[in-house]
């Protein structure tokens, strides 16, 4: 067998440095060729070498030593040829399967570096069913599931984004008894009709589908949730209810009390919106909702995702994050560490300004502490309508801002009409301690630099406004900012602030 490899044996300079593990217990030794086999194994990159190839051509590598301990060792240590790949032969894949004993195997397809057909590889695994503790298949190969039960199968893993042909999962695969089974993958299958039963001890779930009236609909979907109460991360991509199921409004409720990390992207039409009600996670503390467009009706869109709001803001209602990019998609995240809020609407057919009448909307109702604000906005918006969103963040001591400046420094620039008749005067963003600004226009306009040294005179009590004491904007502790300024900054700006004033010059369209 050794003429199968050849071309992976080191130069004979290589072969003949002496043994760097003499000496070197044959347990540890093999303990570290494991975690580099399992890390290799493992490894998702289109350029990574096969565990079992690996393996191999290492062996053949060490046979050229004439005291090399390791060359035995890896023929008697099972635990070392338990990753089955389709990257070698099959008189190979043989080898491995003997070798490893009665060890779990980690069992991988991929049709790019295939040596054998799908279905050769899948009748050459089949038998060691019982052993089955991984199985990652691409492109064809999951037709070939068998129908035995695979008891110990911990991960079941199936992309096919290859296959134009739809067809059903057999209803007898696996026999439906998975027992051991905590992680299923199902990416981009054409698959049409029901799903086999999966078992019933899922904790981690990914389904991803393209837009199309093929592969898994919602409610397929919706029925693997029902049975699987015990889940703790899923992640949800489909974009139809079947034709069986005319009124989802029907469906039972799903309850998921043990999920912490929820993503739920849907394509096409609003039809996402139907299951997303549906569910129920109480004790979900990240959530990420990635849609085509945001639905004309904002109170179902409120309606859909205010209980994941509600589940992580509640709990860490101070020192709160929030980002809003306003570019080609819109983008709203909220949170802090783990603990995140994710809104995306890829087409978003709606106009700024009501996206942010729907975001004060979440604020007003659960008033969260938001220390850290970073606005990213190429849409238009109104004065109206920032003074809106600001009034809502009184706590904000860091603000970032890139893009479609001029509204904010107007709106920050003086303070707001008081809501009660003869009442003080509010500033905007009053505890705003730093500001970091992105200006790819080249200048800071008078109305940046109006901004600045109004609340600068507001913070000493000396501004023509007359603020009341404790409704001033804070003094300003650092500036930053970067633009493709030619001749340097305002003078004004590092005269007024010394050396809390940084200033970065960056080539014209840096992001």
């Amino acid at each position: 067998m050794g003429e199968l490899y050849e071309q992976g044996v080191p130069s004979v300079a290589l072969v003949q440095i002496p043994w760097p593990t003499r000496g070197l217990p044959t347990e540890i030794f093999a303990d570290i060729l494991l975690s580099v086999l399992s890390e290799v194994h493992y490894d998702t990159s289109i350029n990574a070498s096969p565990a079992l190839k690996w393996l191999y051509r290492y062996r053949l590598s060490i046979y050229h030593y004439s005291h090399c301990p390791g060359f035995s060792m890896v023929d008697s240590v099972p635990t070392l040829w338990v990753f089955i790949d389709s990257s070698v032969s099959l008189n190979i894949v043989d080898i491995a399967l003997e070798r490893s004993g009665v060890r779990l195997l980690s069992i991988r397809f991929r049709p790019a570096n295939a040596l054998t057909t799908a279905s050769s590889f899948m009748n050459k695994v089949a038998p060691h069913i019982g052993r089955w503790k991984v199985v990652d298949l691409r492109g064809p190969a999951w037709k070939y599931l068998p129908q035995m039960p695979a008891p110990r199968l911990q991960e079941l893993i199936l992309i096919d984004p290859y296959s134009e042909m739809s067809r059903a999962l057999a209803k007898g695969t696996f026999c439906g008894e998975l027992p051991s089974l905590q992680r299923l993958t199902l990416d981009r299958l054409p698959i049409t009709g029901p799903l086999p039963t999966l078992g019933r001890n899922l904790r981690f779930l990914t389904i991803r589908q393209l837009s199309g009236k093929s592969g898994i609909t919602y409610t397929e979907i919706h029925r693997l949730l029902l049975l699987h109460s015990s889940l703790v991360e899923v992640e949800l991509q489909a974009s139809h209810w079947s034709q069986a199921t005319p009124n989802p409004e029907t469906l039972e409720d799903v309850s998921l009390p043990s999920l912490s990390r929820f993503s739920f992207t849907g394509r096409g039409s609003t039809d996402w919106i139907r299951l997303l009600q549906k569910i129920r996670a109480p004790n979900c503390t990240s959530f990420e909702l990635v849609i085509s467009n945001l639905p004309d009706a904002h109170s179902d869109l409120l309606q859909a995702v205010e209980p994941y709001f509600a589940s992580m803001i509640t709990p860490v209602s101070r020192d709160l994050t929030v980002s809003l990019s306003f570019e080609f998609d819109f983008t709203l995240v909220i949170g802090q560490g783990d603990r995140i809020f994710k809104l995306e609407a890829l087409n978003p057919k709606t106009d700024a300004e009501s996206v942010i009448v729907w975001v004060s909307e979440l604020l007003v109702r659960y008033r969260p502490t938001v220390t850290d604000l970073e606005l990213v906005r190429y849409w238009t918006l109104s004065d109206k309508g920032l003074s809106n969103l600001f009034m809502e963040l009184p706590d904000v001591t860091q603000f970032r801002v890139e893009g479609g400046l001029e509204a904010n420094w107007r709106v920050l620039g003086k303070p707001v009409v008081p809501a009660v008749k003869g009442g003080p005067a509010q500033w905007l963003l009053p505890a705003m301690e730093k500001l970091a600004v992105l200006d790819q226009s080249g200048k800071e306009g008078e109305d940046f630099i109006a901004m600045i040294q109004a609340r600068e005179a507001a913070a000493a009590g000396t501004d023509s406004t007359r603020a009341s004491a404790g409704h001033q904007p804070v003094r300003l502790e650092r500036l930053e900012f970067q633009g493709p300024v030619v001749l340097g900054p305002d003078a004004r700006l590092p005269k007024l602030l010394g050396d809390r004033f940084v200033f970065e010059r960056i080539k014209y369209g840096t992001p």
